[in-house]
């Protein structure tokens, strides 16, 4: 025996093979609040989950938005090199070799940046600012040119952590040279990050992702997974994927070359610059991405694997157990290197991908297919058997299908028009992403 299956339950099951792929897209994901602001010459972009009545406690989007403006203007009034009331400001400028009372982050800060100074033989200095300005990067840059051999050894006398001294208790720093100056612009971004994860923390926000300039630290998890960011192929003109880091409760920071530079007499200089010889580093390292716990350290260990180069970089960061990835790029191509203590925490992926996982992504379609073919058929059976009776609950976009005898679907369904009207509205508003690039930091922020 043979029988018809009729054109109203094969259209009817086209729209649930639909609904079913959309909503399996987002199975998993948990709802985001996102804010996104302006701070130190940059941007940053804040994330956390939200779980319905779970998080009915926390504080809404405006007022987490202006706690966390007034959080970083607080930071920017302690560190900022730019604003010439800061603690760092006053402190550059006067030339008193006493201790300056400054803020104990202050104090925080500058003592975490020498300790990277001591243990990177100078290759990480938070007093190279002169530098900086010398080789027409950072605050008030050289106008053209590059600097004479005879003004960067006379700058070189002012530079070097040795001539800087910090004490928590009471919190002061000084100079042992009267103009000597401290710059945190390479650590104290990342200080801002975890500052902000913590302000989140008080508010009873504990699955979050800040993102200050390429920074970024997460808190716990999206959903029912870690936060998934990626790293950027090092290119000056397109912005394409090089590899995929799952975090959780972990930080993430790079540094590179490919993109802040500017080019004289047919030679290029970097905006990195090795305060050990006063010159923008000549290595092949396009780029270095740490993982730490906390953004302050990621921010500067990026810093100093630049300044370090690929072999001499992953040899200390091994030796110091830093979790580090490192392009480099050459007349041959990229080449990526992992330290030891990241081996396996980077996953590179082709131009594009951002799944990360060939393999993970393939097993995914292959579950999604069985599961959409099964509900498939039994959609079909639903078709055969309730062809003629009304339907309940929302079609989802199928009030233009009609069944053999011309009806409307819309005429047999006993849904309210309004609750189908909400649900395509929600549909249409669930749009994520899996994945976000983050690439070379944005070294010119004006902290």
């Amino acid at each position: 025996m043979t029988f018809r299956v009729p054109g109203f339950a094969l259209r009817f099951v086209s729209v649930l093979l639909f609904m079913v792929v959309v909503l399996l897209a987002q199975t998993g994901r948990a709802e985001i609040v996102e804010i996104v602001g302006e701070t130190m010459g940059t941007t940053y972009s804040i994330k956390w989950v939200t779980e319905s009545d779970a998080d009915a406690a926390t504080p809404d989007r405006e007022v987490i938005h202006k706690l966390v403006d007034q959080r970083l203007d607080e930071i920017l009034a302690m560190m900022s090199t730019y604003d010439p009331e800061s603690e760092l400001s006053r402190f550059n400028t006067q030339t008193s070799t006493e201790w300056f009372p400054v803020s104990a982050e202050t104090a925080e800060v500058v003592e975490a940046a020498l300790e990277v100074f001591r243990v990177s033989g100078g290759a990480f200095d938070p007093t190279v600012g002169r530098l900086v300005r010398m080789w027409r990067f950072g605050k008030d840059p050289a106008a053209d040119g590059i600097p004479s051999e005879e003004e960067i050894e006379s700058a070189m006398k002012s530079v070097g952590g040795q001539h800087v001294s910090v004490r928590l208790d009471p919190p002061a720093i000084k100079k042992s040279l009267p103009d000597v100056e401290l710059d945190l612009s390479a650590i104290a971004k990342g200080y801002g990050v975890d500052a902000i994860v913590e302000l989140l923390g008080e508010q009873e926000i504990k699955n979050c992702l800040v993102e200050i300039g390429g920074e970024v630290r997460t808190s716990g998890r999206k959903g029912d997974q870690p936060w998934r960011l990626g790293v950027e192929r090092p290119s000056s003109l397109n912005r394409e994927l090089q590899a995929t880091v799952d975090l959780e409760d972990q930080a993430l920071a790079t540094s590179g070359n490919y993109r802040n530079f500017f080019e004289y007499d047919g030679k290029r200089y970097s905006h990195t610059i090795d305060p050990r010889t006063g010159w923008p580093v000549k290595h092949h390292l396009s780029s270095a991405s740490v993982v730490a716990d906390s953004c302050m350290l990621a921010d500067a260990w990026a810093t100093t694997l630049m300044v370090l180069g690929p072999e001499e970089g992953q040899r200390l960061a091994d030796q110091e157990g830093i979790t580090a990835y490192l392009i480099t790029e050459n007349e041959s191509g990229i080449e990526r290197l992992s330290t030891t203590a990241g081996a396996g925490s980077f996953v590179e992926v082709d131009p594009g991908n951002l799944q990360g996982n060939g393999q993970e992504s393939a097993l995914t379609v292959f579950l999604i297919t069985i599961l959409v073919f099964s509900l498939a058929l039994s959609g079909l059976a639903v078709g055969v058997i309730f062809s003629n009776r009304a339907l309940k609950g929302s079609c989802g976009g199928a009030e233009g299908l009609k069944d053999d005898e011309g009806r409307s679907i819309c005429e047999m369904c006993t849904t309210p028009p309004e609750e189908c009207d909400q649900f395509k509205q929600q549909l249409k508003e669930k749009v994520a992403s899996s994945s976000k690039s983050y690439g070379e930091s944005d070294s010119e922020a004006s902290l």
